[in-house]
């Protein structure tokens, strides 16, 4: 690290013996990212305080001063610094958009508003100030405001994971299920894992939409897709072959894990039968080692009774799984 550290002061100096920007400025720029990079945010503040006392105008220095003290999570402390750098370059979108995450921080929502509105008059193609104005829209339920603003991210930034799942919360709120849906999806087949992913299924799931679900594999909450078969056969289709390598590799990560694979099939348990164990073959087939006692089987000639939230659901045809409790 000191190294990387002693090379970023000679990158400085030699840029400004060049004469290509002043030298406090590209100073306070390198090493300001540098220390947002390590994560060292103390070492940062006592760097460019000391920058401070020697040049009180140097805008970068304060706004990093003010981004550290942000990420130390002392948005008091933060502030007047970022104010300050706002103040000293008042047509830097940037550090507008700051004021607003520390007055989010502080739980000023209103003027967290405000200090977005003002980054977009400076810059209207700013993404983050968009997407926030966004998420304040939303949490006001002020639903067409927010679609709005998450569509204009994602002109800018077309797979903004945040963007993709909140729009079709905008949709939800404004009773547009349909497009809700088909937004869900799309979100869900750029992003199918993580928190996002899992609510994304659940909303889906809430729509009576099942082509998604959420499991508890091992000790894990798991997005995949549902299990489907190609029509008249017990043949599995390629998406749910992909949601099984997942459980394979799950699998292989945790030899103690096993999987209960529940088959229904509403009026005809032998094609529920079929289909957990073209299930289980197909897991197997790829992995020759694993003991298929880790993936034990039931089937039933009836439809599975899903409970979400205060709704109930019957899927006529459907496979799910369950950990083994050891």
């Amino acid at each position: 690290m000191k190294r990387q550290f002693v090379l970023i002061l000679a990158l400085v100096l030699a840029f400004a013996l060049a004469g290509c920007v002043s030298g406090g400025n590209m100073y306070s720029s390198v090493m300001g990212q540098y220390y947002l990079k390590q994560r060292d945010y103390k070492d940062g503040v006592k760097v460019f305080e000391e920058r401070l006392k020697q040049d009180p105008q140097d805008h970068t220095a304060s706004y990093y001063v003010g981004r550290y003290y942000l990420a130390l999570n002392k948005p008091d402390e933060a502030m007047p610094y970022l104010k300050k750098a706002a103040e000293l370059d008042p047509q830097n979108a940037e550090y507008q958009f700051w004021i607003g995450v520390g007055y989010w921080a502080k739980f000023e929502f209103d003027k967290e508003k405000e200090a977005y509105e003002k980054t977009l008059a400076l810059d209207p193609d700013h993404i983050s100030a968009n997407l926030y104005l966004g998420h304040g829209y939303t949490d006001g339920k002020q639903w067409e405001k927010a679609l709005e603003k998450y569509d204009k991210v994602i002109k800018l930034d077309k797979y903004n994971p945040e963007a993709l799942y909140n729009r079709a919360v905008a949709l939800g709120g404004l009773g547009r299920d349909k497009e809700e849906i088909a937004a869900l999806k799309k979100f869900l087949k750029y992003y199918p894992d993580g928190s996002l992913a899992m609510r994304a299924a659940l909303r889906l799931n809430l729509q009576g939409d099942f082509s998604y679900r959420n499991f508890i594999i091992g000790k894990r909450n798991v997005t995949l897709r549902t299990m489907a078969f190609k029509p008249g056969t017990n043949d599995l289709e390629q998406e749910s072959k992909e949601s099984l390598h997942v459980i394979s590799a799950m699998m292989k990560e945790k030899e103690e894990l096993a999987l209960h694979v529940v088959a229904y099939k509403d009026g005809d348990a032998a094609a529920a039968k079929a289909r957990a164990k073209a299930v289980r073959d197909y897991i197997l087939a790829g992995n020759p080692g694993f003991d298929p006692k880790r993936l034990p089987l039931s089937w039933f000639g009836t439809a599975e009774i899903v409970e979400k939230k205060d709704k109930t659901f019957t899927l006529d045809d459907s496979v799910t799984f369950i950990t083994v409790v050891r």
